[in-house]
């Protein structure tokens, strides 16, 4: 069979004429990691790297995760269950109303051209600051992943509200943004220029929309995918809802905006998936997890708009690249591997022995994008789903790690199995500088989010509850389940509403941790010390209110189907 034809059945895609398309190995493209000789060859020698990890929490969930593989049939539960989790404290939900609304207007804050703050001063219309401090840390710049972050926040604001929005002018908002995004992307910078595409890969840009021409961990290649997911986002909100743009003599309309700004983009992506970028923590040059995977949902969502535009070349390209892309993910990266039962977000780092693989932007970038806006099919081709073991297994571990590592954790161990989580055990930046990480509260939100997605995906499929074995210590540490082998909690059945309960309650936990260190008056900062609790690090960080409030957003989202089906 034709490698190309393979690849796209692989991905779950019917054969296309591939006129024009790509060549899927292409000069300077990455070694794969066919080759798992780098990675740890026995369970012993990966649990000895973790312990020098000082991840002791870890070492022995792996050794659990991986020495308990079970053939036998599969057991079906229908009888009550009880919940380890206690129910959150009689003033969560007031706190969660309160808390969500300030958290969506700390986003417009930090939005220049529609705040008279001076905190803005100085700052283009249409762009997002991601934090007003200007020092002790400056992070009084646009990031472009940032942006398309808090603009996907106010996009699902658009569409909860059924487009219904008299209070805050959001449409203009989103395509103020789309107008800078459009004169950012053709800024000359130390990345490189439009014409080459390379300049797209820039991470970040002065608050007045020019260059920033500092030193700086470039390029970043998960921007331009994330950019255009955003982008492709608000057209289909625009066609849901049968509605016009607001800013038509800079946009045109929307075959201008698919050709001048989400078409340079998906470009960007499908001419440097393959190639070394750094991280979204902007630390480490490498390939990682979050950015494969948010360039894989751009290439995804740019398919309808290639073909609604009859792009049919440009289709080509993009659905090889994604087939491509797919394979890499699955087979060749490293993401995933039998001996672990967590994801790797930087498969380099494990290899060398630098890292342990755990990290929050492995969570973050399957919350990201696993959204179940568009249809079930959407969602199941892009890989590791909220409901993949291994997805899920990336929480345990990263908990198991900082129940530990955070003496602000040390008090919940005999109590709950959410903590306080940071981005990955080895971080030493403490928000200013360097000596020890602490617990973010975008890390801890996304927890919260991939339990709640995790539980509306039974709910909108109607699916029966399956532990497998290697989910055996998430369910038995919040529930008294014991898992021996796979367990069926059949849709509907008492057990399966118990359980859901259960993990609610367990997905409320981080956001009771949240409402523990944010300040009183609602403000949030980038991270809360891992001593004191208190916040430190920049304050009133964008990503940190949008991270709660998608959160929040999807927490609403659960109790409205569950509610719905009783």
């Amino acid at each position: 069979m034709n490698f190309k034809v393979s690849l796209l059945l692989l991905a779950g895609l019917a054969p296309i004429p591939m006129s024009g398309a790509i060549p899927l190995v292409q000069e300077g493209a990455l070694p794969l990691f066919a080759n798992r000789s780098p990675y740890p060859t026995d369970l012993a020698s990966y649990v000895s790297r973790l312990i020098r990890h000082s991840a002791t929490g870890v070492a022995s969930f792996v050794t659990a995760a991986v020495s308990t593989a079970d053939n036998s049939p599969p057991t079906y539960l229908s009888q009550t269950v009880v919940s380890r989790e206690a129910a959150p404290a009689d003033d969560f939900e007031s706190w969660l109303i309160s808390q969500k609304d300030f958290a969506f207007k700390g986003i417009l804050s930090n939005i220049g051209g529609y705040h008279n703050s001076t905190d803005l001063a100085g700052v283009a219309k249409g762009a997002i600051i991601a934090s007003p401090s200007r020092s002790q840390p400056d992070y009084f710049y646009q990031w472009t992943r940032d942006s398309a972050v808090t603009i996907g926040t106010l996009i699902d604001y658009l569409d909860d509200t059924g487009f219904d929005d008299a209070e805050y002018n959001i449409p203009e908002i989103i395509e103020a943004y789309i107008v800078n995004s459009k004169k950012l992307q053709r800024l000359s910078n130390p990345s490189g220029t439009f014409e080459s595409l390379e300049g797209l890969g820039e991470p970040k840009f002065e608050v007045n929309s020019t260059e920033f021409s500092g030193p700086w961990g470039r390029p970043q290649r998960d921007g331009p995918a994330l950019r255009a997911s955003t982008v492709i986002s608000y057209l289909n909100i625009l066609r849901k809802y049968n509605k016009e743009l607001v800013l038509k003599d800079e946009l045109i309309d929307e075959e201008s905006i698919y050709h001048e700004v989400v078409k340079p983009d998906l470009s960007y992506v499908t001419r440097s998936w393959y190639k070394k970028g750094f991280d979204l923590w902007e630390e480490v040059n490498s390939v990682h997890l979050f950015t494969s995977l948010t360039q894989l949902k751009a290439l995804k969502m740019g398919f309808q708009e290639a073909l609604r535009f009859e792009d049919k070349t440009f289709y080509g390209n993009l659905t090889s690249s994604y087939a491509a892309l797919r394979y890499f993910i699955l087979i060749d990266s490293g993401f995933r591997l039998n001996s672990i039962p967590y994801l790797i977000e930087t498969p380099e780092l494990l290899a060398t022995g630098e890292r342990t693989g755990i990290d929050a932007g492995t969570i973050i970038g399957i919350i990201r994008t696993h959204t179940f806006n568009v249809d079930t099919q959407d969602d199941v081709e892009i890989p590791f789903n909220v409901d993949d073991p291994a997805s899920l297994n990336t929480l345990v571990a990263l908990a198991n790690d900082m129940k530990y590592r955070y003496p602000i954790n040390h008090k919940r161990l005999n109590l709950s199995s959410a903590f306080a989580l940071g981005r990955y055990p080895e971080d030493i930046y403490n928000g200013v500088d360097t000596s020890e990480g602490n617990p973010w509260f975008i890390a801890t939100a996304s927890a919260a989010e991939l339990i709640y997605k995790y539980i509306y995906s039974h709910y909108r499929y109607e699916k029966d509850l399956v532990i497998p074995i290697e989910l055996r210590q998430l369910f038995e540490s919040i529930t008294d389940l014991k898992i021996h082998n796979q367990t069926v909690l059949p849709f509907g059945s008492q057990a399966f509403a118990d359980t859901v309960g259960a993990l609610k309650r367990y997905a409320d936990a981080y956001l009771a941790i949240i409402k523990e260190h944010a300040a009183r008056d609602g403000h949030m900062s980038e991270q809360f010390n891992r001593y004191t609790g208190f916040m430190v690090g920049a304050r009133d960080l964008t990503w940190s209110y949008s991270s709660f409030w998608s959160a929040c957003r999807w927490r609403a989202k659960v109790a409205s189907i569950t509610h719905a089906q009783r």
